[in-house]
């Protein structure tokens, strides 16, 4: 009998060509009780690491294996890309570098890259029937520093390893990005409901607390 997989998915949305795949991942966590405002985990102490949209793509039309890739977008920057799409404009260019500590290689680090464009027409001048691109890049640099904390790749010390890019139509992106967009509106109301109903059984219980040990000294002044 086969056995079925209990594992609930993080996909959120997908787009799918015949040799590559775009999928969008909810990764999204809450924001530490002592910052409740910031709604979304920003890697305090106190957090469970990031809240992130993750983007994966995989390359399956290799003939060796697959080729996969990923890229963390913030919740923010999901909701500028999405508005971009809305405004309908017909060019548009957007590039995220990102560098983690990497363990097993000293002073190198993971580097991540995320694009994304939209171009009307090609090189020859023809309208494009596929006018925006996605391309995810997974690689290595040299990490280095900035006077506030900050890291980030060192110029001209990237090195690509594994690349994986599609083109997609108007509607295919809308489709992929607004159900992103929805989760995170629908996480952020969550939350600070959450917060707010919290609250409001804290005070319940307060007055509860108050009303019962009021009673209780009524009764035994009583007898």
């Amino acid at each position: 009998m086969k056995e079925v997989n209990q594992e609930v998915s993080k996909q959120i949305s997908v787009y799918k060509t015949n040799t590559a795949l775009l999928e969008l991942n909810n990764c999204l966590r809450p924001a530490s009780a002592a910052v409740p405002w910031h709604i979304h985990a920003q890697g305090r102490q106190d957090e469970a690491g990031y809240s992130l949209i993750r983007a994966v793509m995989v390359d399956y039309a290799s003939r060796d294996q697959s080729i996969s890739v990923y890229a963390n977008l913030t919740p923010e920057q999901v909701r500028y890309l999405y508005v971009q799409i809305c405004r309908g404009i017909e060019e548009f260019s957007y590039f995220q570098q990102k560098i983690f500590k990497d363990s097993q290689k000293s002073g190198r680090g993971i580097v991540t890259c995320f694009s994304m464009c939209r171009h009307t027409f090609d090189a020859k001048g023809q309208k494009r029937r596929l006018p925006w691109t996605v391309e995810i890049q997974n690689g290595t640099g040299k990490l280095a520093h900035n006077k506030n904390g900050g890291q980030f790749c060192e110029k001209r010390s990237y090195i690509k390893e594994r690349a994986v890019s599609v083109s997609l139509q108007d509607e295919d992106i809308f489709l992929l990005f607004a159900r992103a967009e929805a989760v995170i509106r629908a996480f952020e109301q969550d939350a600070l409901f959450r917060k707010r109903n919290a609250g409001n059984f804290q005070k319940l219980y307060q007055m509860m607390e108050k009303l019962i040990l009021g009673v209780s000294d009524f009764t035994k002044r009583a007898v």
